[in-house]
């Protein structure tokens, strides 16, 4: 399996750790949605989750933000495969976001915006 330049985190007592590689990649699609777009690039896609139709339970739009996204960034062994609605409350949007690594290994998280 291909990784992230680094895939390291900070533990709480200030430790250098090695995170797994679709940990990384969820925690890089989280900072995604939390970040919007500029400087020329689609790097961010908070507006979008954010605007997204919460009556749609399928959300083939923002899999293919942050797949343009992740190409971007030079990311080709991982896709979006999915991103679905999930239910919130009325002030927040929750997403579940599936990812294939590799074409192969699936990978769940959720995301809010």
């Amino acid at each position: 399996m291909r990784t992230l330049a680094l895939p390291l985190r900070v533990t709480p007592d200030g430790q250098l750790e090695r995170a797994e590689a679709a940990d990384t990649l969820l925690a890089l699609v989280r900072a995604m949605v939390a970040a919007s777009p500029g400087g020329g690039t689609r790097f961010g896609v908070h507006e979008l989750f954010r605007g997204a139709n919460p009556a749609l339970h399928e959300q083939q739009g923002l899999a293919d933000a942050l797949n343009e996204g992740l190409a971007e960034l030079g990311i080709g062994w991982a896709r979006v495969a999915s991103v679905h609605t999930l239910p919130a409350h009325p002030w927040e949007r929750s997403f579940a976001v599936t990812l294939r690594i590799d074409g192969e290994q699936a990978v769940h998280g959720r995301v809010r915006a």
